[in-house]
């Protein structure tokens, strides 16, 4: 009798942990926007209470859509942020092997809010990946909202990305 019990038990449990997940919201400081269905946010962190950081990444084994947004409350120099991002992103040991290769930075708008964008191409895993940095301030706070995926899942993450853009906000 606990055999089946057993079996049936670990067949709900496999069905319910790969269903896609549902959308959520995220509040927090000042800044919201909604993760959209079949996307998960997989880490938050506070920055020592000087900011934070949130990543949202598709569901799914082999999906490659990712939104980080990290935001510094007050004002830093846009461009020097930009600089210092790029470093972590060479650094980090993701890209460190990835030839990342960024372009010159541009205007740009995320959600109608005016951005100085830098974007990029990577090779992560023998896969090409291309992305985009946006850097901008918005209330008292200084952001930056990195968009990557594998070139080849262009069309399915589109729509993910869409909705994360136009839900977000900062009061």
């Amino acid at each position: 009798m606990k055999k089946p019990l057993l079996l049936i038990a670990s067949i709900f449990l496999f069905l319910t942990s790969c269903s896609e997940s549902k959308p959520i919201k995220f509040e927090r400081d000042g800044v919201s926007m909604t993760s959209p269905t079949g996307w998960e946010i997989t880490d938050q962190e506070n920055i020592d209470d000087q900011g934070y950081y949130l990543s949202i990444e598709k569901d799914g084994f082999d999906s490659s859509g990712i939104v980080t947004m990290t935001w510094i409350n007050g004002e830093i120099d846009l461009g020097e942020w930009a600089y210092l991002f790029q470093e972590e992103l060479v650094n980090n040991i993701t890209y460190r092997n990835s030839n990342i290769e960024f372009e010159d930075a541009v205007d740009d708008t995320y959600n109608n809010i005016d951005t100085s964008s830098i974007r990029f191409t990577a090779s992560i895993l023998g896969l090409d990946h291309e992305g985009n940095i946006h850097f901008f301030y918005k209330g008292d706070k200084t952001f930056a909202i990195l968009i990557q995926e594998a070139t080849e899942d262009n069309m399915t993450n589109k729509p993910g990305f869409d909705l994360i853009e136009k839900s977000f906000r900062v009061e």
